[in-house]
């Protein structure tokens, strides 16, 4: 959801407006650690506060606790006034390896919340998190358990889309499916775009991790991988954003946000918004990409994929210039921003799909003028996903590579810098966080910048192996999963006092696997309430990158 949501929300008495109502910040926890846990043979670490001197490591079973480790803590370390201000210690427990469940134990100061060692910890995550896409899908009845709690959701949305503001008059124009966006009920094409990229390309680099995981979700009993058929619900509904001119509509969408409750009861009649050469170039990048993972699965599906993606592509080209669609019938998320980086993006998978040396001179041309972003991919710059399909093109064969050489030891360099930047910056904050501590580093939605940066840790890691990339990859999601100034879990239904409170239309209790948005504009600034939009809200992209960061580390052989 965007600030637009304000006046809305303002006018339902849901929330004060930040002047008039201070953030109730708690104190931060004295213990701070990954709450899922961490692989055998990973470094280990925690932080807690200065006053720590000394910490054991103790081990839970059936049979009681025991000690298996202890260590003096780190010397103290101050955190940056942008950070959490605070002074602080570091607990090192790397040596123990066995797999088990552990507390980390502080005289004084109490235990951590408990976390796993083993092989398979981010499996459920993984689950979890994906399982969250299906419950997000519209149009159709949706139930799951999670924790012994059962969440349902009937059918919704059934009389999507109406014409009236697209030219076609008060008339009907089917459009159901896809997923609702965020703790609102909309969908957003431009919105789309990132989370399935990343969905994509959580499939093209750990294919061997993920593709037989079963999510339990309506289509699990085909022979389609899971994931693969979860975005193809979101691909359905696509379809139906496209118009016989290759031109795509940028959203579907109330005229505002003022429906709160479940989905089914929700009866404003959702609008077409008008076309735009930046959903257009989502569009077209989605489908080409589609075409080719359903290659092998449904070979007229990934046909018809391509025929799309080819006739946005040709819209696309006829209208060289941007075009932002007229939104003034809305106050529901804009997702404007400018269309350059989904145009390389596209021209990147139509090239990996069909070979044609146009879209590789298209895609090269723009790549010329970009590099790879500060913060991993996001709806509004997914340059990096144009970026990595490039790097890692299947068309790249030894001496008949058609690449622009120049342009891919450029853009090698540039990942590998960024990807050492974030090794850096992890190994110099107190809670590890690669993104950084700085100012800057802190914004509407960070959590889903923490997760999404691991794909230039995993490209580089492809392009020059070094422990060291997938270490700060799994020291990402450990800030998530509680190494942070909270000491909570920001994955609703996972880890330790994971948010009860999200800002999710749908209620409570939390509907589980949702990463929510995050700390801002500092590390304190965080707080697990349904008013905190800015802060606390849901949305498919933050999950999409969540689902790239958790499939690196799935075990197979524990499916």
């Amino acid at each position: 959801m965007r600030p637009a949501i304000l006046l809305t929300l303002l006018s339902l008495g849901l929330i004060a407006h930040a002047a008039d109502k201070p953030l109730n910040l708690t104190p931060g926890a004295s213990i701070r650690v990954n709450s899922i846990g961490f692989l055998p043979t990973s470094t280990k670490q925690a932080t807690t506060l200065a006053t720590a001197k000394n910490f054991r490591v103790l081990r839970l079973d059936s049979s009681g606790e025991r000690e298996v480790f202890s260590a003096a803590a780190s010397a103290p370390i101050q955190t940056a006034a942008s950070d959490t201000n605070e002074t602080l210690r570091i607990l090192d427990f790397s040596a123990v390896t066995e797999p088990g469940h552990y507390v980390i134990d502080i005289p004084d100061l109490g235990r951590s919340a408990p976390f796993n060692i083993g092989t398979d910890i981010w499996n459920t995550p993984f689950t979890t998190v994906t399982r969250a896409m299906y419950l997000w899908r519209c149009g159709t009845e949706v139930t799951g358990t999670h924790n012994g709690i059962t969440y349902h959701q009937h059918a919704c949305h059934l009389d999507d889309g109406w014409l009236d503001h697209v030219g076609g008059g008060h008339k009907r124009h089917a459009s159901n499916g896809g997923w609702h966006d965020a703790g609102d009920y909309n969908k957003y094409v431009v919105n789309a775009g990132v989370t399935v990229g990343l969905m994509f390309k959580a499939l093209e680099h750990f294919p061997a991790r993920i593709t037989a995981v079963n999510l339990g979700i309506p289509e699990s009993a085909n022979t389609t991988p899971d994931l693969l058929d979860e975005i193809r619900w979101e691909l359905d509904w696509l379809f139906t954003m496209q118009l016989e001119d290759g031109r795509v509509y940028h959203k579907l969408s109330s005229p505002n946000f003022r429906f709160w409750g479940p989905a089914a009861n929700d009866k404003d009649p959702r609008y077409f918004a008008p076309w735009g050469t930046n959903a257009t170039a989502h569009f077209t990048a989605m489908m080409a990409a589609a075409a080719r993972h359903f290659r092998a699965h449904d070979p007229a599906f990934a046909d018809r994929c391509l025929k799309a993606a080819e006739l946005s592509w040709a819209c696309l080209l006829k209208h060289p210039q941007q075009i932002d669609p007229d939104q003034s019938a809305f106050q529901t998320g804009g997702y404007g921003a400018p269309d350059y980086s989904a145009r390389l993006w596209a021209a990147a998978e139509l090239w990996e799909t069909t070979g044609h040396a146009s879209h590789l001179h298209e895609f090269e041309t723009r790549a010329a003028k970009v590099a790879f972003s500060e913060n991993g991919p996001g709806w509004g710059d997914v340059n990096d996903l144009g970026l990595a399909t490039y790097l890692f093109s299947g068309h790249a064969t030894g001496k008949n590579d058609p690449r622009d050489h120049v342009l891919v030891r450029r853009l090698t360099d540039d990942l590998l810098h960024h990807a050492d930047r974030a090794v850096t910056t992890a190994a110099a904050n107190a809670h590890a966080r690669p993104l950084g501590v700085e100012r800057q580093d802190w914004s509407w939605g960070c959590n889903g910048n923490v997760a999404g940066q691991t794909l230039q840790l995993h490209l580089a890691d492809r392009l020059r192996p070094d422990p060291r990339f997938r270490e700060t990859a799994q020291l990402a999601l450990g800030h998530l999963f509680g190494r942070n100034y909270h000491g909570r879990s920001y994955v609703t239904g996972l880890g330790a006092n994971p948010p009860q409170h999200p800002h999710d239309r749908r209620g409570e209790p939390a509907w589980p696997g949702y990463l929510v948005g995050g700390a801002w504009p500092d590390g304190r600034s965080w707080v697990d309430e349904l008013g905190s939009y800015e802060r606390n809200e849901i949305a498919i992209n933050w999950n999409g990158a969540l689902i790239y960061a958790l499939a690196a580390f799935v075990e197979p052989a524990a499916k």
